[in-house]
């Protein structure tokens, strides 16, 4: 009995012993299958796929889409279809030189490579070109047109500060560097520094320039604005809207003649911002439409540039009403 026992026992022991060893784990790099993602859509290996009854074949799985992230754009076009008054920085021009009002097409385009240098600088090309509804008028005898180079750099969050050159002709500019300046030409020439901030989570955006001219007009000008945007003051199922307020003034000195220092204008400018829900109008959609109202004053500086012209540019005050178009990609 004891030697079936003994016997039992190591036939036991010998069939334990006798498990496989585990794998050794391997040397060098480990590889793994890529799986790619591209347009939210997963391309996912075979084993998890189930099979389609309808099809008789194999679909994906659901799973929830993934949106990337929106790019910055970088062309933006702004038509502004009609305004009421022809104003430069706010400052009304007064209707005997813009009777029927204005209307422009702005550019800008910002180059792919916005690393220049290895110190995350981008540049951007722009322009403008717009007629002033009166063709009686000096002002309404030439078209205006502005075109430029600047580079930048973001240096905060959501500021990005600029540097760059303007080319502009025609205009109320062009009119004084021409018949009171007594150039040849309707041309003025400037370098410009900006800072620009636009924080889309919070609303707040704002912008200040200072512009030296050296060539056709020979002075500085500051146009500085800051307002909020106040997003869905109107949200229903298929549309909505947000409101920009905002506050802006310009001071300049000598830029419309010698000793002329001071206010060229103060100015308040609301706007409505429509936006569909479907992501085709307003927002982070390529196209929008934008109707806005802005009350200027005039500052100190408009008598002076009558004392010095002769005759009255600048109205004391203006209502003015407008609509623009714009479209990024």
């Amino acid at each position: 009995m004891m030697k079936r026992f003994f016997l039992f026992a190591a036939l036991g022991i010998s069939g334990a012993l006798a498990v496989e060893a585990p794998p050794t784990i391997p040397d060098g790099q480990i590889t793994y299958d890529e799986v790619s993602y591209q347009n939210g859509a997963s391309e996912l290996p075979a084993e998890f796929m189930e099979p389609s009854p309808a099809a008789g074949g194999y679909d994906a799985l659901a799973l929830p889409a993934v949106s990337s992230p929106s790019s910055t754009p970088n062309t933006v076009i702004d038509l502004m279809l009609y305004a009421s008054n022809y104003q430069v920085r706010g400052m009304g021009v007064t209707d005997d030189l813009s009777k029927y009002g204005t209307s422009h097409l702005y550019a800008s385009h910002t180059f792919a490579n916005k690393n220049m240098f290895r110190r995350g600088i981008q540049h951007r090309v722009h322009g403008l070109a717009g007629v002033i509804w009166d063709a009686s008028s000096p002002l309404g005898n030439i078209m205006q047109f502005e075109a430029g180079y600047s580079i930048g750099k973001e240096v905060l969050p959501n500021l990005l500060v600029e540097v760059g050159y303007d080319f502009k002709r025609g205009g109320l500019e062009g009119l004084v560097a021409r018949r009171f300046d007594e150039c040849s030409h309707r041309s003025t020439q400037e370098f410009v520094l900006a800072a620009r901030f636009n924080d889309h989570q919070k609303g707040f955006f704002g912008h200040a320039e200072l512009a030296a001219s050296f060539y056709g007009l020979t002075g500085y000008y500051v146009d500085a604005e800051a307002g909020y945007r106040f997003t869905n003051i109107m949200n229903k199922s298929r549309y909505g809207a947000d409101l920009e307020v905002s506050a802006g003034m310009a001071p300049s000195f000598s830029y419309w003649g010698g000793g002329v220092d001071g206010i060229d204008a103060y100015r308040v400018r609301v706007a409505l911002q429509p936006f569909t829900h479907g992501g085709k109008l307003g927002r982070d959609a390529r196209l929008s439409i934008t109707p806005w109202v802005q009350c200027s004053w005039t500052g100190n500086n408009a008598r002076k540039i009558q004392r010095d012209t002769g005759m009255g540019i600048a109205d004391h005050f203006q209502l003015t009403v407008g609509v623009n178009a714009g479209y990024k990609f």
